[in-house]
């Protein structure tokens, strides 16, 4: 249903956020591998905080009970110590303008969808407003995205994150990952002497000893791979017994944005990531070009809590999407809202760090 607004005395109609929602949903959907790889649980709470201990990881016994007394409930409070941890609370705001360059592909799919005019013939201004509708609302859920990746990749690499921004305190959410979780090898993996085989076997050990679980997936940039790749130590353990039988591992130019799957080692999953993200300081990396983790929890969650706003009448929701006329600054803006929070499954759920090449 089409949002209309009253502009220089003459109306505008606009797509309504449900209608831009399912145009955005189909729209260059941005690069959330770390989310889906290590982040698969969605839960949502209708309330102002995450408690820890409701987040349950723990698997479930039958409870015992002499055979003459009445059944009894599974005890969903076993936690001796139940945490509150407030969510991040997001809430990118833009202003609406006629837009002035336009994606080709998104042209079409609206055109197919009628939303605008077919043929070779000049957009018209409200034409020109929805494009710029769709471009905002993109901007904004992509905003929400991209801080929730940043939350959920400083949980997997340091098992800790920092929520704040000029308009929010200082707030650590700390996780207290084992110290001896922290790992950099004596000898980085391109240099000579190294024995990565031998780091790999301590970093496992020490997983074991703080009751992180034998690990099942291996995260590293392409530039760690192909220093493992090439070290002797591994070669000879893990290439050597396939040479004529069989290709142990994916070869390729190890340069990709997106996380590569290399194969396996044993049974753990080898995988490459280079993902970058722009803020005004420059470009970004999501993982260090130095870093190496052997990760065992592959079960974290990102929390949704309820949003904040009294038209959204306490609804838990990843995006909650409004837009309105305002008059000072005069325009349209279209402001998304979000309450997330990133948890693991296991604190201890990951042994590396970074220093594995120089």
């Amino acid at each position: 249903m089409a949002q209309s607004f009253i502009i220089d005395g003459a109306p505008l109609e606009l797509l309504d956020v449900g209608e831009l929602a399912l145009i955005h949903s189909n729209y260059k959907p941005m690069s959330t591998w770390i989310l889906e790889k290590f982040y698969p649980n969605r839960p949502a709470f209708d309330r102002d905080e995450v408690p820890l201990a409701e987040l349950n990881t723990v698997h479930d016994l039958a409870p015992l009970v002499s055979p003459h007394q009445p059944g009894k409930p599974f005890d969903t409070k076993r936690a001796a110590k139940v945490d509150f941890v407030k969510p991040a609370y997001y809430k990118p705001k833009n202003m609406v303008t006629a837009a002035t360059s336009f994606d080709e592909a998104l042209m079409e799919r609206l055109r197919t969808a009628g939303i605008i005019s077919t043929g070779s013939q000049k957009l018209s201004d409200q034409e020109k407003m929805i494009i710029a509708q769709i471009a905002v609302m993109k901007r904004n859920h992509d905003a929400i995205d991209n801080s929730i990746l940043l939350m959920a990749t400083e949980l997997l690499l340091n098992g800790k994150y920092l929520l704040q921004s000029d308009d929010y305190e200082y707030n650590m959410v700390d996780y207290e990952r084992d110290a001896s979780l922290t790992f950099t090898p004596a000898t980085p993996w391109n240099q000579p002497g190294a024995k990565p085989v031998s780091d790999l076997e301590l970093i496992e050990k020490r997983l074991l000893d703080a009751n992180g679980g034998s690990s099942k997936a291996y995260l590293m940039s392409g530039k760690v791979w192909a220093a493992l790749f090439a070290n002797e130590e591994f070669k000879e353990r893990f290439i050597k017994p396939y040479a004529g039988i069989a290709v142990p591992y994916k070869p390729s130019l190890n340069v990709q944005e997106d996380a590569s799957f290399k194969g396996y080692l044993d049974d753990k999953e080898l995988w490459v990531y280079d993902g970058t993200y722009r803020l005004k300081s420059g470009v970004k990396r999501f993982i260090p070009d130095d870093y190496f983790g052997a990760i065992s929890d592959l079960n974290g969650s990102i929390a949704q809590c309820k949003i904040k706003n009294t038209l959204a009448n306490g609804a838990v929701q990843k995006y909650f999407d409004r837009q309105w006329y305002n008059e000072d600054p005069s325009g349209i803006f279209l402001m998304t809202e979000s309450a997330p929070l990133a948890v693991p499954s296991n604190k201890n759920g990951m042994c590396g760090g970074t220093g594995f090449i120089v």
